[in-house]
């Protein structure tokens, strides 16, 4: 195979629609072109040639808009040489168009397209000339589309923020969401190349492992190409075994199918992070005519066995994902577009959004349906950091056509979908939809003869991966199960009565839901992301640029309403984000701590969200720049393997411990009554077992029996010992905060260098009196944190450690404390 790579340079034109409808491809003007960059989109291209200010920053989102209402034509001038000419087949290969799209190749109309999802392959061989070719892309308005083909619709259909997105297969975030801009998106958006191939190519490989005890049989499927009639061998090889297969084949023209059995003794298996490694194993395909290679191909599989268990309980019914055999609590969040303009999301993005989520204890993330599927690195590195993925399907929150046409779209995306990402172990579970089924139950689109949709994730999707992927579960929607799509009693869950239907989140002890794929509390970006898409004078919480960056209706004013209701609440931007942050983080916190309680009548606790696309208050743990909001770190302590729960109920304190690890442990567990000041009343200590893999209720104790009699000015604490080491503490305060007589912070942080390099530090704090979220800053740079926004238990002393992109060889940082009582 010969390649001959087309992305780089382009040329950039955009035609406003009156001039489009006259305008062909062999009459396009000559002035007016702009450099782009392939890949690449619109947007991009406009902002590097000054064309366009940066709709990020303020409200220029609303100064770009004019961008989607043109059509845009990428051109470029490639050479050929009779290398690539002289060839069997040339194939034109564009790895994503975004979205609606024609390919003229000299002149000539080589095809059209109409979804970003998929790779699209055209045949070009008779279009190409020795010397110099051209290759013109003309992407029709994405607006213009969708509103046509609404308009023409015998059926107006119906879906959140942008109706029309629902008749074409485009990402539908693009198009607004209540954490995104409206910003549509065009473009070559991924990779675009030539193909020259002899003889035939390598399509597929499919590795489908059944594992039997301590063997693991292998089927590997291949599928190739041949462009016309020969004798191949094709070998396969396990690399690090020394055995190589070989088939003869007699290739026909067009599709042909191989199948190699072999079979690996006491096989490594993959486990998600915190039950186990994630051995990789890599298969190696050859395709060779004689002496000469045709092409060579590789792919990585995991030998791991997934269910998903639903058995009828005394609540109604389990849903427990099981691997390779183990029931598997899910901890984790929800991932959406890392961008919003895709092409800026490299590996590197997606390797520092996805170590985020590992190091804070997760070990599953939902791939939301209405974004995209991810590049081929966000897939692998799951595989590598054991972080399983619920896959949805890219349908949400609408009703959608169920034209032959639009079905057979479906269908063609969901073949290549699953056969692009069904080799990844990381991949755990099919998802048809996100919130249809619910919406249609609901009545989110009024009263409806029929359920719109309903075939696509009822018979085309489950169909194509029953032939495609037959060993991994298919979900129809989520929330899905039970009388209800949205029920506590089976199937998965979204809890969204706190925050979107205004409860209180203490209201999180109520939901017996028994897997929880969404639930969410928002707060601001961090202050120095604030800074990045504001000027100074917009820098006060009800500014229109801050609120601008808040996409729910009404979402400035939720975040005061929820906030007043536990926090005093402050006037400074600096204050109102640490504030929001820090009761986003208590949010979560009462949600999780009560789900990993039930353990395994609650089977997973899937925070909405990890990211963004872009600067926005929202419900990410993470924002645009990558910082970690005090949430996340909130989270990171939920989801660690043990964890100590305390839930103030009646005059009562009830006591839990949570252990995710495979093995079980005795330990002491020690409830003290302590004041605010610091002083000590009583304690209570027992001494618990605490089985494998399992959740169990340890204790109730009354508040009398803590000394406990001014719950303003007094707090529980829980600490876990084994061995003299302490396994997990706890917290329970007694009142809201905002009523707590919490003294200010005063305490003691002791630095001491780590590592020769002046980068690592330890920093030690203690204090006399409580302190409630005390976090802790490097003045002069942004550093990273271990641990941050914790209690400071008086008499236990915390200790955190900070690593600094600045050396700081001949004297230690400054290091300052802040808490709650800092923004009062």
């Amino acid at each position: 195979m010969l390649i001959l790579d087309l992305c780089g340079k382009w040329q950039l034109l955009g035609i406003p629609q009156e001039e489009a409808k006259k305008l062909s491809i062999a009459k396009l003007p000559s002035e007016g072109w702009i450099e782009a960059r392939v890949p690449g989109v619109v947007h991009l291209d406009l902002m590097a040639t000054g064309k366009i200010p940066n709709p990020f920053f303020r409200t220029n989102e609303k100064l770009v808009s004019w961008v989607e209402d043109f059509d845009w034509v990428y051109k470029r001038e490639f050479e050929i040489r009779d290398g690539i000419l002289n060839k069997d087949a040339t194939e034109l290969v564009f790895d994503g168009l975004d979205t609606f799209a024609s390919i003229w190749v000299n002149g000539e109309h080589v095809g059209d397209v109409q979804n970003m999802f998929v790779q699209h392959r055209f045949d070009v061989k008779n279009f190409l000339r020795k010397g110099v070719n051209s290759l013109v892309v003309w992407f029709k308005s994405p607006k213009v589309v969708l509103e046509e083909r609404l308009s023409k619709s015998d059926t107006k259909l119906k879906a959140a923020f942008y109706p029309p997105v629902v008749y074409g297969r485009k990402a539908q975030y693009s198009f607004g969401w209540d954490w995104g801009p409206r910003l549509p998106s065009v473009g070559i958006w991924k990779g675009v190349r030539l193909e020259a191939l002899e003889v035939a190519r390598i399509e597929d490989i499919y590795v489908r492992v059944k594992l039997i005890e301590n063997l693991a049989k292998a089927t590997v499927s291949i599928a190739l190409t041949a462009y016309k009639e020969a004798l191949c061998d094709l070998k396969l090889k396990l690399i690090g075994y020394d055995k190589v297969l070989v088939k003869k084949l007699h290739l026909q023209n067009g599709r042909n199918d191989a199948e190699f059995e072999l079979e690996i003794s006491d096989p490594e298996l993959w486990w998600p992070s915190g039950y186990g490694k994630q051995k990789l194993y890599v298969i190696e395909v050859s395709l060779s005519q004689g002496p000469v290679e045709l092409e060579r191909k590789s792919v990585r599989f995991g030998v791991r066995k997934v269910e998903l268990v639903q058995e009828q309980d005394d609540e109604g019914k389990s849903f427990i994902i099981k691997i390779n055999d183990v029931p598997v609590f899910c901890k984790g969040a929800n991932w959406v577009p890392a961008d919003s303009f895709l092409p800026r999301v490299d590996r590197e993005t997606y390797d520092r959004l996805l170590s985020l989520a590992k190091e804070a204890n997760m070990n599953m993330l939902r791939v939301w349906g209405g974004g995209i599927y991810e590049d081929d690195a966000f897939y692998d590195l799951c595989d590598e950091k054991g972080i399983m993925i619920w896959q949805d399907f890219m349908f949400a929150c609408g009703e959608y056509p169920e034209s032959e046409w639009f079905l057979a779209l479906v269908r063609d995306e969901a073949e290549k979908v699953v056969r692009r990402l069904r080799n990844h172990p990381s991949v755990v579970i099919w998802c048809g939809n996100n919130e249809n089924d619910w919406g249609y139950r609901d009545r989110w689109w009024g009263d409806r003869e029929r359920f719109f949709g309903e075939s696509i994730y009822h018979k085309v999707l489950p169909e194509v991966c029953g032939a495609l992927d037959p060993d991994r579960p298919y979900w129809p929607s989520s929330p899905y199960g039970g009388e209800h799509p949205n029920s506590q009693r089976e199937g998965d869950r979204h809890s969204w009565e706190v925050w979107s239907l205004f409860r209180d989140y203490t209201e999180y002890r109520r939901d017996n839901g028994r897997f929880v794929s969404e639930f969410g509390f928002q707060a601001l970006p961090s202050l120095e992301t604030i800074k990045g898409f504001t000027l100074p004078e917009d820098r006060w919480p009800q500014s229109l640029v801050i609120e601008h960056h808040n996409k729910q209706t009404g979402g400035n004013e939720r975040l005061y309403y929820f906030l007043s209701a536990h926090f005093k609440v402050p006037s400074t931007i600096e204050g109102f984000c640490e504030m929001t942050q820090i009761n986003q983080g208590e949010a979560l916190k009462v949600g999780i701590e009560h789900w990993r309680s039930r353990k395994f009548k609650t089977s997973g606790s899937l925070i909405w969200q990890l990211n963004d696309c872009w600067p926005v208050s929202s419900w990410s743990l993470v924002d645009y720049a990558h910082r970690k909001k005090a949430a996340y770190y909130y989270v990171k302590r939920m989801f660690a393997p043990v964890l100590v729960v305390l839930m103030k109920d009646d005059g009562m304190i009830r006591s839990y411990v949570v252990n995710d690890s495979l093995e079980g442990f005795s330990a002491e567990l020690e409830i003290k009554g302590l004041t605010l000041n610091g002083k000590f009343l009583k304690s209570v200590s027992e001494e618990v077992s605490i089985p494998p893999n399992a959740s169990v209720k340890v204790m109730d104790v009354e508040l009398e029996e803590l000394g406990i009699s001014d719950t303003f000015n007094e707090l529980v604490v829980a600490e876990l010992w084994r061995g003299g080491k302490s396994l997990a503490t706890s917290t329970c305060l007694l009142e809201r905060p905002k009523h707590l007589k919490l003294p200010r912070a005063k305490a003691k942080v002791k630095l001491e260098r780590v590592n020769h390099e002046g980068t690592l530090f330890r920093a030690t704090v203690t204090s006399k009196a409580f302190i409630k979220s005390a976090h802790l800053r490097v003045r002069g740079v942004e550093a990273e944190f271990e641990d941050n926004y914790f209690d400071v238990i008086p008499g236990i002393p915390k200790v955190v450690y900070i690593r600094t992109p600045k050396r700081f060889i001949t004297k230690l940082p400054k290091v300052e404390l802040k808490d709650v009582t800092s923004y009062a």
